[in-house]
């Protein structure tokens, strides 16, 4: 044991948790948490909540998110021995699971940890069943629970709502925010005013990621995410865009690695909520993340930009002419938060690391390589560029 500790970083040595409970382990953020909690020793057991799905049981689905993450062989055997997947669903009561599940998580679990959620734009349904009746039958599952010690609830940075032109701070995002014009914000702001209506009874921790990249993967699924609307727009004529507006991203392995060293801290912690996004000093801008994609591009032409205040019928006719309207038309929602110049405070999540702190890229310097996995007809980079051999 005191050899695997020296191994890990050194905000993680006195990891507090033994048996944890985690939703969401089949996606993105939450599987990469599964992966970093089976890295750690000191973790005895994860129990995660997995509906099955395609022909494939819990269990199936849970080691092929795994296997995304890297671990193969005897690391993967012996990652594999320590999680076990529990039948249910987050829109149902209790989480529709069964009796004796329920019973482990009110008297071992002592972390609980939410990723689960809906990220559609425009499924409302979807979104108030998982990401707000979900938090609602969440409260019932962990009622008792006996040894829970931290329950770790994912968030986002947008549930500040559309507020252009603005640096937001954790305290003013559910107190000041704005309109919401898509489901998915909407749903996960409601969520968090749930929460904290019952935060002087729960040891809640509230985790804000912004825009998250799977920066580093080989896998194109996982690659695809958002920035699928980046290859959408190169094959259109016109794009409304507002190249000085700043973007909030982060990369996957940022995120997940300050949550762990977040966890890690305990009591020790001086808030429940944190945003885990660029800040201002880490934003790009859209004219940086423009121009470092046409100079990789293999394509001889480009989309023409036109601010979003010149846009009128002759852009929209001529993208009707080439019969990429509906292409558009999915594009178009994405747009408004592309445009929208708005980035997310991280001076908490700053101060509260330190010197442990995650490094994080900024979005240009591998927007390039996440591209050329998507399409590599779309980039040109060579093999040692792209991987890094």
């Amino acid at each position: 044991m005191e050899e695997s500790l020296e191994k890990l970083h050194r905000s993680l040595r006195g990891w507090p948790h033994r048996k944890v409970f985690l939703t969401g382990a089949t996606g993105l953020i939450g599987g990469q948490v599964l992966h970093d909690l089976l890295e750690l020793p000191q973790v005895e057991e994860v129990v995660c909540l997995v509906r099955p799905s395609e022909g494939r049981s819990g269990m199936e689905r849970l080691i092929q998110r795994l296997k995304r993450a890297g671990p193969r062989g005897k690391k993967l055997e012996e990652m594999v021995s320590r999680m076990r997947a529990v039948q249910g669903s987050v829109t149902e009561k209790l989480w529709d699971m069964s009796e004796e599940d329920l019973r482990w998580v009110r008297k071992h679990a002592d972390l609980f940890i939410h990723c689960a959620a809906s990220t559609s734009f425009v499924d409302a349904q979807s979104c108030e069943a998982i990401n707000v009746d979900g938090v609602r039958h969440m409260l019932d599952v962990v009622r008792g629970a006996e040894k829970l010690k931290r329950v770790v609830h994912f968030s986002t940075a947008t549930v500040c709502g559309y507020l252009p032109n603005a640096v937001v701070k954790e305290e003013d995002s559910l107190r000041n925010g704005g309109p919401h014009v898509v489901a998915y914000t909407r749903t996960k702001a409601e969520a968090e005013r749930i929460l904290w209506e019952v935060a002087d009874k729960l040891p809640l921790l509230v985790l804000r990621p912004s825009i998250t990249l799977a920066r580093g993967t080989r896998d194109r699924k996982m690659a695809k995410l958002f920035l699928w609307s980046f290859i959408a727009m190169a094959r259109l004529p016109y794009v409304p865009a507002n190249l000085d507006a700043l973007t909030d991203v982060v990369t996957l392995d940022f995120v997940v690695k300050c949550t762990m060293r977040l966890i890690a801290k305990g009591d020790k912690l001086k808030y429940n909520l944190y945003h885990l996004t660029s800040g201002k000093q880490g934003a790009v801008s859209g004219r940086e993340a423009y121009e470092i994609l046409c100079a990789k591009s293999t394509r001889s032409e480009f989309p023409e930009v036109v601010r979003p205040e010149d846009w009128d019928e002759t852009h929209q006719r001529a993208i009707a002419e080439q019969g990429l309207s509906g292409l558009y038309e999915a594009i178009d929602l994405y747009l408004p938060y592309l445009n929208l110049n708005v980035v997310y405070d991280n001076t908490r999540l700053v101060e509260e690391l330190g010197e442990d702190l995650p490094h994080l890229p900024r979005f240009v310097e591998y927007v390039n390589e996440m591209i050329a996995t998507i399409d590599p007809d779309l980039i040109a980079m060579g093999t040692k560029e792209l991987f890094g051999f």
